[in-house]
């Protein structure tokens, strides 16, 4: 079996589905703009990925340290030694007793996983996959990797990396700790104990890793390589941390606001208004402040009888953009539904004989199998594959279909 072609047209999903349901041994490579990842394959399981420009055997060393796993002085180490006998890091570091057998192979598993898992966020590239007799990886050290496991991870990433992608901004922004105090770890019993978590900020131990990293230098990439926790997690965490106002990003404005400094006399004209300005910001606020505070009460309210938010968007903003709003939610949802449709089929070689069935058989949630106004979305098992739809609105006028055919 030989393909080939863009994953425009072939998403990355149902290259891993096919290879998997079929079994294949053999080699995929992807490319795009900026990057090579080949991933190889044995009996339709992930056994090994590389980047071409990021060798996993180079990058290993670094993520141990990084990690706190090796010294610096033992990675150096290390790179004399593979210089002088061309062995693999992996198996120097272990005879060297820098690691243990169990830590190298933990440190391999996230390292091939998440190299995998990002090949979910790409956009755009082409695809290669050549069928081979057999393929060459450490038996000892890895554990192949199932489809359904991998389809699974990237659903989550697909469903959640848009969001969190808007919220960080860009790999290269950097983020500071905000005015907020942080319950100390380990604090537990003792009345100055509870006082202080009372007054602070908790944060749970994995929060803990990533918000330890964040200094105001530091760029999101930066953070990311030093956590020892996955890429997406690390992001993940750093978006949380920023709706919950931990973290705020540091901004270059040194210049702009020594352009802007008053001149002494001018300063002192404005002087004589500020306080002015303050009570008139205040009143504004307060203004402000209770329409929010009686909106939210009558969303609270709302939120007892009824699923959706919706209703409560159209006075604040226009109705075309709600229904785009909730387009994109429901179209969002039925993507990760379609994703545990397909793992339902490895499991059980048949579709689902509803959408419920996904959530006993723990792929779903509840609340993932409905629309944005509340209603379950429309299922239905067609001859050539199965189609789920949404209604976006009180008629069928304006709908959305996601179909899909069994695989090959």
């Amino acid at each position: 079996m030989a393909l080939k072609g863009t994953l425009k047209d072939f998403s990355l999903a149902d290259i891993f589905q096919l290879i998997g349901i079929q079994k294949k041994t053999g080699v995929l490579t992807l490319k795009n703009d900026k990057e090579v990842v080949t991933v190889a394959f044995l009996d339709g399981n992930v056994v090994s990925a590389d980047a071409l420009h990021r060798r996993l055997e180079d990058r290993i060393g670094t993520v141990l340290v990084k990690s706190g796993r090796i010294t610096e002085a033992q990675l150096q180490e290390a790179l004399r030694i593979q210089k002088n006998t061309l062995k693999r890091m992996g198996n120097i570091l272990v005879e060297n007793k820098f690691i243990d057998p169990a830590t190298l192979r933990e440190a391999l598993q996230i390292q091939i996983s998440q190299m995998v898992y990002r090949l979910f966020r790409w956009g755009d590239g082409e695809y290669d996959f050549t069928q081979e007799e057999r393929v060459e990886y450490d038996k000892d050290l890895v554990v192949p990797m199932s489809a359904e496991s991998i389809l699974m991870e990237g659903a989550r990433i697909l469903d959640e990396w848009p969001m969190i992608e808007k919220g960080i901004r860009s790999f290269s922004a950097v983020f500071r700790h905000a005015n907020v105090e942080i319950a100390s770890a380990g604090k537990t019993g003792g009345g100055a104990a509870l006082d202080e978590a009372a007054r602070s900020v908790t944060l749970s131990e994995e929060d803990r890793k990533v918000y330890q990293l964040v200094d105001g230098k530091r760029t999101v990439q930066e953070i990311v390589e030093r956590c020892p926790l996955s890429e997406f997690d690390t992001c993940r965490i750093i978006y949380e941390l920023i709706g919950r106002q931990i973290l705020e990003e540091v901004r270059g404005a040194g210049p702009k606001a020594a352009a802007a400094a008053p001149a002494p006399a001018v300063a002192t004209r404005r002087a004589t208004s500020r306080p002015f300005l303050a009570v008139g910001y205040l009143v504004l606020v307060l203004a402000v402040g209770g329409l929010l505070v009686r909106r939210v009460e009558s969303v609270v309210r709302g939120l007892g009888v009824q699923a959706s938010v919706t209703p409560y968007l159209t006075p604040l903003i226009g109705r075309q953009e709600v229904r785009s709003v909730r387009d994109s939610i429901a179209w969002s949802r039925m993507q990760r539904i379609d994703f545990a449709i397909q793992v339902y089929y490895l499991r059980n070689r048949g579709y689902p004989e509803s959408l419920a069935r996904l959530v006993t058989e723990h792929l779903l949630r509840p609340a993932a199998i409905v629309d944005p106004l509340g209603r379950p979305f429309t299922y239905a098992i067609l001859p050539g594959g199965y189609k789920i739809s949404f209604a976006s609105g009180e008629s069928d006028t304006h709908s959305i279909e996601l179909i899909n055919a069994p695989p090959v």
